[in-house]
C-alpha cells in the first residue's frame, strides 16, 4: 500500500483549516472561503493537536492561539522533557505528557479531560448564543 498523500510541516496547517471548515477533499477550494463561526465544522477551540517535534510547532501554535489544546509529547523511555518545556515556555503548547498512547496513560487521561471540558464549554456557548438571540 502507498501513501495517498504526503504532507510536509507547512501542509499540516492547511489540513487544520480543512478540518475546521469540513473541506476535507484536497481539491476542495472552499478551504479558502470565509465561514461564519456558527458554520465551522470543528472550530479550533474544539481541536486537540498532539505533536513531538519542531515540525509540529506551527500547528501547535495555531491551535493553541485559537483556544484549542496543543499537547507536546516526549519519549517516555528517556524522560527528556527539554523540548516540551521550551514549547510550554514559548506558549506553543498548553500541556505535555509522555508519548504513551495506551488507554489509561497520562496522555489518554489528559485527552479525555480536554474532551469533557470541551463538551461543557460548547453547552455554555450554545446557551450564550441562544440568550443573545432572545435579547435582540
Amino acid at each position: 500500500m502507498w501513501p495517498a498523500q504526503v504532507v510536509n510541516f507547512t501542509g499540516k496547517t492547511q489540513f487544520l483549516f480543512r478540518i475546521e471548515k469540513g473541506a476535507l477533499d484536497v481539491n476542495d477550494r472552499n478551504v479558502n472561503e470565509y465561514y461564519p463561526p456558527e458554520d465551522l465544522r470543528v472550530p479550533f477551540r474544539n481541536m486537540i493537536y498532539i505533536g513531538d517535534s519542531d515540525t509540529d510547532i506551527p500547528c501547535m501554535k495555531l491551535v493553541n492561539s485559537q483556544g484549542g489544546h496543543a499537547i507536546g509529547v516526549y519519549d517516555p523511555d528517556t524522560g527528556d522533557k527539554t523540548k516540551v518545556r521550551k514549547m510550554m515556555r514559548d506558549d506553543r503548547i498548553r500541556y505535555f505528557a509522555p508519548a504513551d498512547y495506551r488507554e489509561e496513560s497520562e496522555l489518554d487521561t489528559l485527552v479525555k479531560q480536554i474532551i469533557d471540558s470541551t463538551v461543557y464549554n460548547e453547552i455554555l456557548i450554545k446557551k450564550h448564543n441562544e440568550q443573545m438571540k432572545d435579547n435582540s
